[in-house]
């Protein structure tokens, strides 16, 4: 199909600024740029910003900030520049219309109605895919088509063609809905005497109903990721695994694991699942890996009230196997800074349903655990020995203490969180939850 090789392994993502950075652009972005990687080539990003309808001019610095907060730095671009620039379409109407007037010049576009329309010859074309095979089409079932619109912009299927071409752009990766693109594309090259990209059509992202992901379902601008407080690495991560396959059948793995062992026969045609319960999953493991120091600089802007740093740094080890997202980080630890709101119900469904017993139970642990050493060892000792000897149902005993001094009843370690509370946020806690048992 095409007259030579390229020179060099040139991959490219081409967003529009519509208002966001969707997360389906950094996938097939991710992609291109793993590829570009691996084969030592150029990752390109340009701004696809002819429609002017669409068109939110302070987008674009979010779709940089968002490259950049995942670490996916392109080459060349509007913010950094290169050698094939513009990369901005706006500032490519120029170069648009002298292909615009060499196509008319060779009969092989026409003006009707006020744009410009390219001929369909008859026959067939087709080109290899890298992740699909043979791909054909009649071109009798396509009929001839706008390359220029009569506000003077050009067609979608013309710029990117011409811009992929001038941009010597080696390798097309981009999502499978546009297959149906490809044909028309690839006849403007020919009608150009353009060399022709190869090209890979990605499966698309799904929702587990199968539905395409869109903002009217899900949340898919990355800013919002960003906001609750998912990982980039971990987010990255998760999104290498849509449709495509670990050699080793891992499921963790970093960026530069995946730049080497990416290949495309490795990628599934089939629609890949947008799993958040996974993504979940992922993102706690990551969190896990940091350091307890690196922890607390990540939850610090998730937090709702001032907190001290040293108070952060006695709670993180205690939370740090529970958290999912950094976002959840106030939410679990807010019984350390404000006094918790009992429910009573709650306190005596889980605790052992008798008001007088729970009453009870707290008084007789109030008499003694002033005390005690306010040590992890020293107090689950008190409250074991006081369980035994008092005949208690040691669980429903241990949630009832868990409930009155938290509120909850999931929480890191009851002794430790003790410890943190300290004796006179803890005594003066189980004593409010006497008072409210009457």
């Amino acid at each position: 199909m095409t007259k030579k090789n390229f020179q060099e392994i040139r991959t490219r993502i081409a967003p529009s600024p519509t208002g966001l950075a969707h997360v389906g652009n950094i996938y097939v972005a991710l992609f291109n740029f793993a590829f570009a990687r691996q084969n030592k080539g150029k990752f390109v990003l340009r701004i696809e910003d002819t429609d002017i309808k669409r068109h939110v001019p302070e987008a674009e610095q979010v779709i940089y900030d968002a490259f950049k907060w995942l670490g996916l730095e392109n080459d060349e671009g509007p913010n950094v520049g290169g050698s094939y620039g513009p990369y901005r379409q706006s500032e490519r109407l120029e170069i648009y219309q002298k292909y615009i007037k060499d196509l008319i010049a060779k009969n092989l576009a026409y003006e009707k109605e006020g744009a410009v329309w390219f001929k369909v010859n008859s026959g067939k074309t087709s080109w290899d895919d890298l992740i699909r095979g043979k791909i054909e089409f009649d071109n009798k079932e396509i009929k001839d088509f706008v390359i220029l619109k009569s506000d003077k912009y050009p067609s979608y299927n013309f710029a990117v063609t011409i811009d992929d071409w001038q941009m010597k752009i080696s390798h097309v990766i981009r999502a499978e809905e546009h297959i149906s693109n490809t044909p028309r594309q690839i006849m403007i090259y020919q009608a150009l005497d353009a060399i022709i990209p190869q090209f890979a059509h990605l499966p698309l992202l799904r929702n587990t109903d199968h539905s395409k992901i869109s903002k009217r379902k899900n949340p898919v601008s990355v800013s919002w990721y960003q906001e609750q407080g998912y990982l980039p690495e971990a987010l990255i991560n998760f999104l290498c695994l849509m449709g495509w396959s670990h050699p080793e059948g891992k499921d963790i793995f970093s960026i530069d694991e995946f730049i080497k062992d990416f290949s495309f026969q490795r990628i599934s045609k089939s629609a890949p699942i947008f799993d958040f319960k996974k993504l979940d999953w992922m993102d706690g493991i990551y969190i896990r890996e940091k350091s307890n120091e690196d922890l607390i600089k990540l939850v610090k802007p998730f937090m709702l009230k001032k907190i001290s740093d040293g108070l952060i740094g006695e709670i993180v080890p205690l939370i740090k196997e529970r958290l999912t997202k950094l976002s959840d980080f106030p939410l679990m630890i807010n019984f350390f800074i404000g006094e918790p709101k009992i429910d009573v119900k709650l306190l005596l469904d889980k605790g052992g349903k008798d008001k007088k017993v729970i009453k009870q139970q707290f008084e007789l642990v109030l008499a003694d655990l002033e005390k005690i050493k306010w040590e992890t060892v020293e107090l689950e000792k008190f409250f074991r020995e006081i369980t035994e000897k008092n005949n208690w149902i040691l669980g429903k005993f241990f949630m009832a203490v868990r409930i009155a001094i938290t509120g909850k009843i999931a929480t890191p370690p009851l002794f430790e969180i003790m410890v943190v509370l300290g004796k006179d946020k803890t005594t003066t806690r189980l004593a409010s939850a006497i008072k409210l048992l009457g």
